[in-house]
Order: structure tokens, then sequence, then C-alpha cells
């Protein structure tokens, strides 16, 4: 079993590694919905593409300032 303590120290680690892909994934995502958008009505499809842009920016915003934040692992 692992030393508590040396798990409480690298899960903040973890999860701002999850953070960052997770908003990666999100702008990526949205941008292809965005580019892919075909000709006819597609208002649903490009304000889905905006809103993950947008979460995923904000989620870059936040990654940012928890790095910030969090001190370095020793």
């Amino acid at each position: 079993m692992e030393d508590p303590k040396t798990v409480v120290k690298r899960e903040p680690r973890k999860s701002l590694i999850i953070l960052f892909a997770s908003a990666l994934f999100s702008i990526i995502i949205g941008i292809v919905v965005l580019i892919g958008l075909g000709s006819g009505n597609s208002q649903m499809a490009e304000g889905a593409g905006w809103i993950l842009v947008v979460c995923g920016v904000v989620s870059l915003v936040f990654y940012f300032l928890a790095r910030k934040q969090t001190p370095p692992a020793k």
C-alpha cells in the first residue's frame, strides 16, 4: 500500500494534467464542430461549437491559476 503522504503530494498534479487535457480536447472538438458545419440550418451546431471552445478556454484559465498556486512537488 502506498504511503498516504506521497499520494496526497501527487494527486493535485494528476488533477491539473486531467484539467489541461480536457481543456485542449474541448477546444479541439469545438473548433472541429465550427469548421465542419455543413450548409443549411446549423445554428445549433454553431452554438455547441462556441460553447465547447469557451468551456475549454475557461478550463485553461483555471489550469494556469491553479498551477500558480500549487507549490512544486519535492
